[in-house]
């Protein structure tokens, strides 16, 4: 019986570590528009090793009833992308910037809009970045707490205010992310 408990011991390791594996896979992002609250659980964080940049995304797509059409749906999704254009020595630690040259930045979503004055209810996307506004009014912050080798998990906390498609400032608070690293390099 001695000689079993070992193999079986081994049986069982092996039937558990492979979902072990799976959740370190993914990566998780979380952070709030003026207050709204998102989620994400399948994250990427891509190194670009030739060009030396970071690419921080997530999103998520869902199927949502059109308020104005009974039986009518749409295709929404929200979700963001960071990127980074720094040599790997200098990723980690903070980085601010109000320009997209420095840091392109992309945060998608949408909400339900109420019937108002006759109109239908409907949905309405939003787009916010770095590509235009003020300037003086609009930030992001991207702190990286660490940044090991590909498979590490990579940490940090991001901040902003970002202007929509409609000249609109969004506050991005409580920002943070917690993503394995994943080497790409160039196929050419």
């Amino acid at each position: 019986m001695s000689v079993r408990f070992p193999w079986i011991g081994m049986i069982v390791l092996c039937l558990l570590f492979p979902p072990v594996l799976n959740a370190q896979s993914a990566g998780s992002v979380s952070y709030k528009i003026d207050g709204k609250i998102f989620e994400f659980k399948d994250a990427l964080l891509e190194y670009y090793v030739e060009d030396g940049y970071i690419s921080i995304t997530c999103e998520k797509k869902e199927t949502v009833k059109l308020p104005s059409a009974p039986g009518g749906k749409e295709e929404v999704a929200a979700g963001m992308t960071i990127q980074l254009f720094e040599v790997e020595e200098s990723i980690v630690g903070v980085h601010e910037t109000s320009s997209a040259d420095d840091m392109p930045v992309y945060f998608t979503w949408y909400e339900l809009v109420p019937a108002k004055d006759g109109q239908p209810a409907g949905i309405r996307h939003f787009t916010a970045g770095l590509d235009t506004g003020d300037e003086d009014r609009m930030i992001m912050r991207l702190k990286i707490d660490n940044f090991g080798p590909e498979g590490a998990l990579v940490k940090g906390t991001f901040s902003g205010k970002l202007f929509d498609q409609d000249d609109v400032l969004h506050e991005i608070t409580d920002g943070t992310f917690s993503v394995p690293r994943k080497d790409v390099k160039d196929e050419g």
